[in-house]
């Protein structure tokens, strides 16, 4: 996904307003109605790990509670916070195999979004069907973590001062932090320009579903959203190699030892890259919804 700018996300959710505003000139009774509920279904991520937005071994699983609020038939306010998981892995692919990098993420996302409905049903009818478009705006946290395997006879351990590498001995088959590691020298001398990603970010949600009209009170749906994000790091991966030896004196041979996971090393001279930081990460969310409306039907007399 390119990276897109702030200038772009403001023109696209202004004509997004504007054309709302302009549809609900329309008209139609209003009637206001408040649901709470729960949301089940997956998460995945597009990034620098995986090939294809929808890869199956990147699915899963997610959960939370949404509400929403409808002033009017046509727009509905919403809210939703969701827990999920990202994965992306090179050894899922034979081509990737000698890269050897993965990462593993809790992802927290909260989201405020407008949805506009594409039709209305009268306020009596007890079942039916809505269709339904939203943006809006995340916050989201993620960490991404990757197992460290010791491999007391391979490269990393040969380039390393002797001894060094033998310190991590202990700690094969650790669950590992990246982000404090610096993997791509964030923050050293040689790479000051490449600033510490935070952990908790903002992503610009589209999405689109059905609702599903079971009854006055039960509503069930179907929901996906992706989220175009401003990191390029919810994988740890982005730019080029950095000299282990490097990474081992600013962070510790744990910094060095997951930068580079393959079996030959990567000279800091050729530019070697890790990622492409020309595109940002996407992440996305498929649910089910199950929503209890506990106010509304209020019938008021119409605009015009």
């Amino acid at each position: 996904m390119k990276k897109i700018t702030v200038k772009t996300i403001l023109s696209i959710s202004l004509i997004f307003i504007f054309g709302v505003q302009s549809v609900s000139a329309q008209r139609w009774f209003k009637s206001s109605s408040l649901e709470f509920g729960l949301i089940g279904g997956f998460s995945h991520y597009k990034g620098d790990l995986v090939k294809t937005t929808f890869e199956p071994q990147a699915m899963k699983p997610s959960f939370g509670i949404i509400t929403r609020y409808s002033p009017q038939q046509r727009l509905t306010i919403r809210l939703s916070a969701q827990y999920g998981q990202i994965e992306g892995r090179d050894d899922w692919y034979e081509d990737r195999l000698a890269r050897n990098l993965s990462f593993q993420s809790d992802l927290w996302d909260f989201t405020g979004a407008l949805e506009y409905n594409f039709n209305t049903l009268d306020r009596r009818a007890k079942s039916g069907v809505i269709p339904y478009v939203y943006s809006g705006f995340s916050v989201f946290k993620f960490n991404p973590k990757a197992e460290f395997k010791y491999n007391p006879n391979g490269q990393m351990a040969a380039y390393l001062t002797p001894g060094v590498y033998a310190e991590l001995a202990d700690r094969n088959g650790e669950i590992v932090e990246l982000q404090p590691l610096g993997t791509e020298g964030q923050e050293t001398t040689e790479f000051n320009d490449r600033k510490r990603y935070a952990l908790t970010q903002i992503a610009i949600p589209v999405g689109a579903g059905f609702k599903f009209k079971l009854s006055h009170n039960w509503i069930v749906g179907i929901d996906y959203g992706m989220r175009f994000t401003f990191t390029d790091y919810m994988d740890d991966v982005s730019e080029t190699y950095v000299d282990p030896q490097r990474l081992t004196a600013q962070y510790g041979p744990m910094s060095a030892a997951m930068a580079d996971r393959s079996e030959v090393l990567h000279d800091e001279l050729l530019n070697n890259r890790r990622g492409d930081p020309d595109n940002n990460d996407v992440y996305g969310i498929f649910g089910v919804t199950i929503m209890y409306r506990i106010h509304g039907n209020r019938p008021s007399c119409p605009t015009f």
